[in-house]
């Protein structure tokens, strides 16, 4: 089914990789600002297991951005 030049496969498409990636990133660098509040409230053993999730979540932010930004500077060649 097309409306006007865009086919809905295409449309369902931008919309369901939008959400995925919106609540991805959200959700990844919720955990970044969880860990670094839990790390600077908790002691011992707790404290590294808090900073490793926030630098984890925060290498999956990153790698995230930079991959939505290179999907965005090749998609039209």
């Amino acid at each position: 089914m097309t409306f006007g030049v865009v086919e809905l496969g295409q449309i369902v498409e931008v919309i369901w990789v939008s959400l995925v990636a919106g609540v991805g990133i959200t959700a990844a660098f919720s955990f970044v600002v969880l860990g670094l509040a839990r790390y600077v409230d908790s002691r011992g053993a707790a404290r590294v297991a808090f900073l490793a999730m926030a630098l984890f979540a925060f290498a999956v932010f990153v790698a995230g951005v930079a991959f939505g930004v290179q999907i965005m500077l090749t998609k039209g060649e």
